[in-house]
């Protein structure tokens, strides 16, 4: 049995969170894996990336990711809400981010406040 890879699948299949096919799209284009058709052509640095990158977009989500329903003819495929702990995806993604010197992706996510008169 012989089955082609798809980068599509590969990357809805690094994480536990479904994302809709745009997000997946997204990621690919952005990482320039789109046109990628075997995985012995992805290296380790972008798999982990791939999956930051996953893990950062359920971050910038609702902290409830709404529930899901697939269905085409006779086949159907219903995933419940999901919620996110965001603590721990953001202590994954910014280890991976860290790892491979993209800390500025997420730059200013977690803010600075200052007072209105502080002297800069």
């Amino acid at each position: 049995m012989s089955s082609t890879f798809d980068i599509y699948e590969y990357i809805e299949g690094l994480t536990g969170f479904v994302f809709d096919k745009t997000v997946i799209n997204r990621i690919a284009l952005d990482r320039g894996v789109s046109e990628i058709t075997s995985y012995e052509e992805l290296t380790e640095d972008v798999k982990e990336l791939l999956r930051a990158d996953l893990l950062y977009t359920a971050y910038c989500s609702p902290n409830v990711i709404a529930n899901h329903s697939h269905q085409h003819g006779s086949y159907s495929k219903s995933v419940g809400a999901q919620t996110i702990n965001r603590d721990e995806l953001f202590r994954i993604f910014m280890g991976i981010y860290s790892k491979y010197g993209e800390e500025d992706k997420v730059e200013g996510i977690g803010g600075v406040v200052r007072w209105i008169d502080e002297k800069w």
